[in-house]
């Protein structure tokens, strides 16, 4: 698969903005015919229109190489990567849940050395959830670090809001989902992405002959979600379940 040009990924902005290209160019103040010549990679884009876009929290170094997600870091992200949710200073310490836990495996395992995790939000399983701009630590988690592989920085926690991904996964289930930006490496996984219309964790079949990204439900009583051609830039992968947490 060839990879996009500049025009090409401008086109895909346009898309994800849900705008026609006559209310893109007056939405920036560009005329059409500027647009069109970005669009063919006629002439690259002035430093004022992608000043503009950078307000808009576009990523201008993706739309120049490719290289990582369409957006750039906004709150949310910075969240993930720091592993630590916002809270209000005036709300009492949130609840640690500590529970008992069983191994996928029959490794051994010391519930001593536990290590705690916030959980940060919920995440969808139906249709994306929006993201709010501030979310609250709705509780704290502790987790045998001899369940963890790697960097602990590596994992965030999520309460699952939902029933699409039932029987497997059911309504306000834990999940501990290990960051991961590949495509490649979630093919055939249950995952959490983000995309346009906010987050939703689904499992990921790649069809590569489509050039397509489908994230497939586990209750046939929910759509299949598509990504099209754009799927490697319209939509940012959060990364892949390493553990589920179900209390009864």
């Amino acid at each position: 698969m060839n990879k996009p040009t500049i025009g090409q990924r401008l086109s895909l902005v346009i898309k994800a903005m849900r705008l026609k290209d006559y209310q893109f160019a007056n939405k920036y103040g560009i005329s059409r015919a500027s647009l069109s010549r970005y669009k063919l990679n006629e002439r690259y884009p002035d430093p004022e229109f992608l000043e503009a876009l950078s307000k808009d929290k576009i990523n201008i170094h993706w739309l120049f190489t490719g290289s990582g997600s369409m957006y750039a870091k906004d709150e949310f992200q910075e969240l993930l990567q720091s592993n630590q949710a916002p809270t209000n200073p005036n709300s009492p310490n949130p609840s640690i849940i500590s529970p008992i836990l069983h191994p996928i495996n029959n490794q051994d395992f010391d519930l001593t050395r536990s290590i705690t995790y916030p959980i940060v939000g919920e995440i969808a399983a139906g249709p994306p959830m929006e993201i709010r701009d501030e979310w609250s630590q709705v509780g704290q988690i502790q987790l045998p670090i001899s369940f963890l592989t790697g960097n602990p920085k590596q994992y965030t926690v999520f309460q699952v809001n939902g029933q699409s991904m039932e029987p497997v996964i059911q309504h306000q289930d834990i999940v501990v989902i290990k960051s991961d930006q590949s495509w490649e490496n979630a093919d055939g996984k249950i995952a959490v992405v983000r995309t346009d219309d906010g987050l939703t964790i689904k499992k990921v079949q790649i069809d590569h002959h489509r050039q397509q990204i489908i994230l497939q439900p586990f209750n046939i009583d929910y759509p299949v979600l598509v990504l099209d051609s754009d799927w490697n830039y319209g939509a940012f992968l959060i990364g892949t379940i390493a553990l589920q947490l179900r209390f009864f």
